[in-house]
């Protein structure tokens, strides 16, 4: 008798912890991206100059949070190639035009950060590269997505924008990259469910 009272409650509990789980799948799913982004460093794949168009990070709401970040780099190569070049939310990528953000030492491993306002949640990025005559082929990217602390998120290595026809390259973030502590969000949800009942049945 004592046995089967304890079978039947974990069984109980089994099903309210797949309830919760299909619960917090279904969220995760609703809400897929990366969580709590601060900050987004671009590099050069390819050990080339790191020059960016224009980069594009989309929130929840597919609003371009880019556009009222700020961007840092170690150098640029003249006042026209600033970093803020590469969020003024111009795409059009031709350098004599200055729209384009250009390191100012060539192959040195330069970082352009791009740094929000706040910690953002990301559906989806973009990035543009150059135009004109010169040097699309330097377009390849990796990326660095840091946390208010500058904790380490996600990475995104070898983001090709190098077709001069075609001269972007944009990624979306699926469910699986949301960094949240799945499991212990999963067994405080059964333990509720479970407080709940013997409450209900106390009452």
């Amino acid at each position: 008798m004592f046995n089967s009272k304890i079978t039947s409650r974990l069984r109980r509990f089994a099903s309210q912890v797949a309830v919760c789980a299909v619960a917090v799948s279904f969220m995760a799913g609703a809400n897929a991206g990366l969580m709590g982004v601060k900050s987004v460093e671009i590099s050069n794949s390819i050990n080339e100059w790191l020059q960016v168009a224009e980069f594009q990070a989309f929130d929840m709401s597919n609003v371009n949070v880019a556009l009222t970040a700020t961007a840092s780099a170690p150098d640029s190569w003249d006042a026209s190639s600033t970093p803020d070049k590469a969020i003024d939310g111009n795409t059009d990528g031709v350098f004599s035009n200055g729209s384009v953000f250009h390191e100012g030492n060539p192959k040195t491993g330069d970082t352009l950060t791009i740094t929000f306002l706040e910690a953002v949640d990301l559906s989806s990025i973009a990035i543009f590269g150059r135009t004109d005559d010169c040097c699309s082929n330097r377009d390849i990217y990796d990326f660095n997505f840091l946390d208010a602390s500058g904790g380490f998120l996600f990475q995104l290595t070898g983001v090709d924008a190098t077709d001069v026809n075609n001269h972007f390259a944009s990624y979306q973030f699926e469910s699986n990259e949301i960094p949240e502590p799945a499991p212990l969000a999963l067994l405080a949800a059964g333990l509720l469910a479970m407080a709940l009942r013997r409450r209900r049945r106390a009452s």
